[in-house]
């Protein structure tokens, strides 16, 4: 998801900021053959990532039951989407190497049962037998090339039999919504770490910081986020955005996050007292704010004292703690924040 900032319309100023908590629900496709039902999701993460940093791909395969499925074997491959609508799916433009370093903590290297093409690109492929009625995955992590052409999608196929004698094939499959690209220099930045920890990024006229807590290890071998700025279309139900937009991309199941924005050259007339914030929760692929292009509540001081988002509030995944003035002039905007609402990825369901 992704915030949008601007003025009051009393101010003659105006921002656009967008923060993005950009994990997101993958498409999926569900399949019934014969009395089970099964689908099949895959996710990158984090959605932007810096050279050299570790990167998780996570296959989740649903058994809804009630039988037992056979021979489950999932390929995952990048959706390549050409106009007017066409899509075809070819190799990642990953090395084969990418899947493959012992120098990170822990190494990097494929499960049992997944294997990779060897090569510049690859098909990732992971055999992952029988399942029964309830959730499988599979996480695989790679470590982000030097160079990208392209951002790109990740989409996942798996195949399957209902029983062992039945000879009844089927196959499901499921797409990750939100491309993949990465940082770009220090205006954006992504990582998967061990710990918490506080993410910058931005240039000479915005910054954006988010700072957060580990997931569990039992969930995912590192916590995967990404933080920056970058210039975008405006959001087609915000008037007079800023040029750029702040994002942030994290998964939920860590409690909320921390996101700072900071506006360090903002338009005459705007102040603390008057800059709004808006989200854009499907950024960069759905330009809406959110709640009709309602401005982000003020966060609510829960009975233990801690600042939460207003239930009050249901569709937003944020709010404002407070805006305040930077020294030496500009403005810096602080939230809390929920991180992408599909906890399954983390492991929880």
């Amino acid at each position: 998801m992704k915030f949008v900032a601007s003025a009051r319309p009393w101010s003659l100023g105006a921002i656009l900021l967008v923060v993005t908590l950009v994990v997101a629900a993958a498409l999926t496709g569900t399949s019934r053959a014969g009395s089970v039902r099964t689908s099949v999701d895959v996710q990158i993460s984090p959605h932007v990532l810096t050279a050299g940093q570790r990167g998780l791909i996570t296959i989740k395969f649903v058994n809804s039951g009630p039988s037992t499925v056979n021979h489950v074997f999932a390929t995952v491959t990048q959706a390549v989407k050409h106009p007017p609508g066409a899509t075809t799916y070819e190799a990642l433009p990953l090395p084969s190497s990418a899947f493959s370093d012992p120098s990170f903590t822990p190494a990097i290297a494929l499960p049992a049962g997944c294997s990779v093409t060897p090569g510049t690109s690859t098909f990732l492929s992971c055999d992952i037998g029988q399942v029964p009625p309830g959730i499988t995955r599979r996480i695989i992590s790679f470590k982000a090339p030097s160079t990208l052409t392209t951002p790109f999608f990740v989409h996942v196929s798996a195949t399957f039999d209902e029983g062992k004698n039945s000879g009844l094939v089927d196959t499901v499959t499921g797409d990750d919504d939100f491309p993949f690209s990465l940082g770009s220099g220090t205006d954006t930045k992504g990582q998967c770490t061990l710990l918490g920890s506080t993410l910058s990024a931005g240039d000479t006229v915005q910054q954006t910081a988010l700072t957060y807590l580990p997931l569990l290890s039992t969930f995912l071998p590192c916590t995967p986020v990404s933080a920056g700025v970058d210039t975008v279309r405006k959001p087609n139900n915000v008037a007079h955005p800023f040029p750029e937009v702040s994002f942030v991309d994290f998964l939920d199941g860590a409690g909320l996050a921390t996101v700072q924005i900071a506006f360090l050259s903002p338009p005459k007339g705007v102040t603390k007292k008057n800059l709004a914030l808006y989200e854009l929760a499907r950024f960069p692929i759905d330009l809406t704010a959110t709640g009709g292009g309602a401005a982000v509540p003020p966060c609510v001081t829960a009975t233990d004292g801690s600042l939460q988002i207003p239930v009050t509030s249901p569709q937003f995944i944020s709010c404002i703690v407070s805006v305040d003035t930077l020294p030496g002039g500009g403005l810096i905007a602080t939230l809390r924040a929920r991180g992408g609402d599909d906890g399954g990825w983390g492991g929880i369901g």
